[in-house]
């Protein structure tokens, strides 16, 4: 018995192994089209921090056995895929922002280099058993981002161009199959140009990173530079603590002694973590 299937998803077929088109589908006996529901967790809170764009990025990864398909979709509408009877691992990736690259050999989710393309990130990994009796799957996506806000509570002299944010060990890719952060061997160095706030306005940074599951702990070092790149000031944050699902709010006099101290507790996403430096 043969069934046709109608369905369209989007596809850049010269780097996946297998890859949906929009088509007919033929699915033979041993085969179930299953339906996915899915909600993102975190949206309305995440929100709150910072207006956030509808994600409507969704990368859909099925593993089975040797074989990988992917699936890339542009929104978070109910959608169906044709799956064979067995064991699946599907990964799925919903992000507010493009990704720049992703493997299937390796499943891990590479984000560009630019800061500003890393923003919120949802993920997770169904394990399945299809059978004829597998119709609808409703999933919740976790936030699997971090964010680290720095704000310094003194004015920026007159003479700063560029301020500089150095954090060791974060990541820029995200692997699927442990759902945590690639640990970085390189630094993550991020430049902002706050020339236009130079000597009126206290500013505030926001890093968003991949972590390990276990999180992160480590030095993140925010230098001030002059319009000839000669440092003005420098501070370490030292152990600075990251958790995926978590803001890591840092707060203090940069330029001027001063007692520093931590902002008020928000529940802006899973939970805030409140710091002084």
């Amino acid at each position: 018995m043969k069934k046709l299937i109608a369905y369209s998803f989007l596809c850049a077929s010269t780097i996946f192994s297998s890859c949906y088109h929009d088509s007919e589908v033929e699915l033979l006996d041993g085969n179930k089209y299953v339906t996915f529901n899915l909600n993102l967790d975190g949206v309305e809170q995440a929100s709150m921090t910072r207006a956030i764009n509808e994600p409507g990025n969704l990368l859909v990864i099925d593993k089975f056995g040797d074989e990988v398909k992917t699936t890339i979709k542009n929104s978070l509408a109910a959608f169906g895929l044709p799956l064979d009877y067995g064991t699946h691992d599907i990964y799925f990736v919903a992000a507010e922002k493009v990704w720049s690259s992703f493997s299937t050999a390796d499943l891990t989710v590479t984000w560009p280099t630019d800061r500003t393309a890393l923003s919120y990130t949802w993920a997770y990994h169904l394990n399945i058993e299809v059978n004829e009796n597998t119709t609808i799957e409703d999933i919740t996506l976790p936030l699997v981002i971090a964010n680290v806000q720095v704000k310094t509570l003194d004015k920026l002299p007159a003479n700063v161009s560029t301020m500089t944010i150095e954090a060791p060990g974060l990541s820029k890719v995200f692997d699927l199959k442990t759902m945590s952060g690639v640990e970085s061997e390189n630094d993550i160095n991020y430049s902002y140009n706050v020339a236009q706030y130079a000597g009126s306005k206290t500013v505030a940074f926001n890093l968003f990173t991949f972590v390990p599951s276990s999180g992160y702990v480590g030095d993140i070092v925010l230098t001030a530079l002059d319009s000839n790149n000669s440092e003005i000031a420098a501070k370490t944050l030292n152990e600075v603590q990251v958790q995926a699902g978590y803001i890591s709010l840092y707060s203090g006099y940069f330029f001027s002694d001063g007692v520093s101290f931590p902002l008020s507790y928000s529940d802006d996403w899973t939970g805030t973590n409140n710091y002084g430096y």
